[in-house]
């Protein structure tokens, strides 16, 4: 068996680096676009970042690796450009559903 010059920890902080880039060209495309469908689509990729961050995250934590703070500030970071600024309501359908104070009368 050949081994392989590849440390787990070098893939492990590759790993953080790309979900750190995942993470902000979804914030930017969900506050840029908000009223699309790739804003949905941004808000999903949104939440694989920040459960990808946290997840390499600890591992880089378990090896005594700096990324593990890298990946919590960034983190961090997300989550307050997210919440933050005049971001719009989603748009909703019209309900079908109609609510009226009369009562129906039944003869």
């Amino acid at each position: 068996m050949a081994w392989s010059n590849v440390r787990i920890d070098g893939v492990l902080e590759v790993a953080v680096m790309m979900f750190q880039v995942f993470g902000v060209a979804t914030l930017c495309l969900t506050r840029l676009v908000p009223a699309t469908r790739w804003a949905d689509r941004g808000r999903v990729g949104f939440v694989v970042a920040l459960v990808g961050l946290g997840v390499f995250g600890a591992l880089c934590g378990r090896h005594d690796s700096e990324f593990a703070l890298f990946a919590g500030g960034t983190m961090t970071f997300l989550l307050i450009g997210m919440i933050m600024g005049s971001g719009s309501n989603p748009s909703t359908a019209p309900s079908s559903i109609r609510i009226s104070g009369d009562r129906a009368v039944v003869r």
